[in-house]
């Protein structure tokens, strides 16, 4: 009935891969666990390899990437739904496979989201810019999802049925880090798709470091551009992610480039060193992106 699906980069997932496999037993239904590994190093090629004979390893021969790898998994299952999770995931409901399955069988949803939150205590100031941005911008609670209409979609803890993922997958033109899920949610919505939403998160267990983030969030930009580009700068799109909006305000303005030129390295600097303003945050995000559209544009 259900494949929980995980693409794995470089992380050891045996934690969350025997928690998987404990409440699958304890279930009694029909649910397995397929790894897809995205040419990791060999040391953890190896330890994942060997977590369970009940847990199906792919490792692939080349890096793919986070939207082709989970077009993969179509080719090696065959469950009525696909459950994907992050591979640095962790599960913090006791019931997390029960709950999904109940819902499964009551409701049969074509998309179902459970997401995820970030912990609360204050990690080191080192990590201090990815939790904080976590904890306020992405740590939906169930009440606010089914309430808010724009909510963003995120691939991390989310159902898809099979058929709907057939019909829907993932753009392969989207490469490298970030907003593969922008463009997937998008497309779902475009073709009215409901996103269904259940109170079942994961826990974000491994915190990228200030730098990591910083060099990810520019990564994902990147790819931003690239989905603002392919949707013809669809009003709907742009609406639903406030960064756009501010984008098309300031996209032409002389005196923002002249003061972002200026500000970018001292911005960059204290975001780096742990200075977790999510203002700053902001602000660089939005200069960055109308930077590297000027230069393609250029």
């Amino acid at each position: 009935m259900l494949t929980v699906c995980i693409p794995v980069y470089n992380k050891d997932v045996t934690t969350l891969a025997t928690t998987l496999l404990k409440q699958i037993d304890a279930s009694n239904e029909n649910v397995n666990v397929v790894l897809i590994d995205d040419k990791s190093s060999s040391s953890i090629v190896q330890t994942n390899s060997n977590i369970s004979n009940d847990i199906h390893f792919i490792p692939l021969d080349k890096n793919v990437g986070r939207s082709k790898i989970r077009n993969e998994f179509l080719e090696h299952t065959d469950s009525k739904y696909l459950l994907f999770l992050d591979c640095d995931s962790k599960i913090i409901n006791d019931d997390f496979i029960e709950s999904y399955l109940n819902y499964l069988n009551q409701y049969e949803p074509k998309v179902l989201v459970g997401a995820s939150v970030y912990g609360q205590n204050k990690p080191s100031i080192q990590y201090r810019l990815r939790w904080k941005y976590g904890r306020i911008k992405e740590s939906k609670t169930y009440s606010e999802r089914v309430s808010d209409s724009n909510f963003s979609f995120k691939t991390n803890n989310f159902i898809i049925s099979r058929a709907c993922f057939a019909e829907n997958l993932f753009n392969e033109t989207i490469s490298g880090y970030g907003h593969e899920d922008t463009l997937f949610g998008y497309d779902l919505r475009k073709k009215g798709i409901q996103i269904d939403h259940i109170d079942n998160p994961v826990l974000n267990d491994i915190l990228d470091t200030n730098r990591e983030f910083i060099l990810k969030t520019e990564e994902g930009l990147h790819n931003l551009l690239k989905v603002l580009q392919l949707t013809n700068h669809d009003e709907s799109l742009v609406s639903n992610i406030k960064l756009l909006v501010y984008y098309n305000r300031y996209r032409s303005s002389g005196m923002f480039k002249l003061f972002f030129a200026i500000a970018k390295k001292p911005i960059r600097y204290l975001l780096a060193k742990g200075c977790a303003s999510l203002f700053l945050l902001d602000v660089y995000k939005l200069g960055y992106l109308i930077r590297i559209d000027s230069r393609k544009n250029s």
